[in-house]
């Protein structure tokens, strides 16, 4: 007598069978290639116009074989991808657990960044130049020198007239409007409406002046020595205390550059 078949086990194997490699399968990061639809890189087409290269940049990748474009193309890719792999910038959250492997990534975008210049330049001489010269577009529209050329001096400009530290000016004010003040004082008739109220205007010049003053800050060390001998001069100081700080501070700026 024939075995009987477990139908119902027969078809509970197979569901497990061929369910096991979906289960496996990462879906993540598999069948995940955008179509041909997505925003297209800027192609900067102001900038090349102004340049009288000999062909298009899309028609200097044609010129390339395929075997080199899937070359040149692959190093792009990988540059982006080490780049993101590497994560500068992001969240570190976001980056990727390994650091070993980061640093590596960043090694690999710089590698590549460094290399396609000189590779580019190998493949396309009549755009980049042949290897250590300017492309002949470049001499023949006038944009360079030759390499190496020695370049007359530019004309050397007249150096431009330093501006005056304005200190110096608002001390000398400030020394007019405390002399004429002074001066006032000598044979003063208090009784004299005139000459009081001349004294009351001097003393206002002379409050102005050393405000204004006040409100200045040197732009040469000259002008920091200025200002502290203007202060010594004018310091009210019965015990001489302050008198000997301040000169000292002056002497101290004096003995800087100018």
């Amino acid at each position: 007598m024939s075995a009987r078949i477990n139908r119902r086990a027969l078809a509970a194997g197979l569901l497990a069978a061929m369910a096991a490699p979906a289960i496996a399968k990462d879906t993540r990061s598999v069948g995940i290639l955008r179509g041909d639809d997505t925003a297209r890189l800027p192609d900067h087409a102001a900038f090349w116009s102004r340049l009288p290269l000999p062909f298009s940049l899309a028609e200097a990748w044609g010129k390339l074989s395929p075997a080199t474009q899937a070359e040149i193309g692959a190093a792009v890719l990988g540059m982006a991808l080490a780049q993101y792999v590497y994560g500068d910038g992001r969240a570190e959250a976001d980056q990727f657990t390994d650091e070993d492997l980061r640093a590596e990534a960043s090694d690999v975008a710089d590698d590549l960044l460094n290399q396609i210049d000189g590779r580019l330049w190998v493949l396309l001489p009549d755009l980049y130049g042949p290897d250590g010269d300017h492309p002949a577009w470049a001499y023949a529209a006038g944009m360079v020198h030759p390499l190496g050329a020695i370049l007359p001096e530019p004309p050397a400009e007249p150096a431009a007239a330093r501006t005056p530290d304005p200190i110096f000016a608002a001390i000398e004010a400030a020394d007019a409007a405390r002399q004429a003040h002074q001066a006032a004082h000598d044979g003063l008739d208090e009784a004299d409406d005139a000459q009081m109220t001349r004294l009351g205007e001097l003393v206002d010049a002379d409050r102005a002046a050393f405000e204004a003053l006040a409100e200045i800050i040197p732009t040469t060390r000259k002008g920091d020595v200025a200002l502290a001998d203007f202060y010594l001069r004018i310091l009210d100081d019965p015990d001489g205390q302050a008198t000997a700080h301040l000169g000292h501070l002056r002497d101290v700026l004096a003995g800087g550059e100018a």
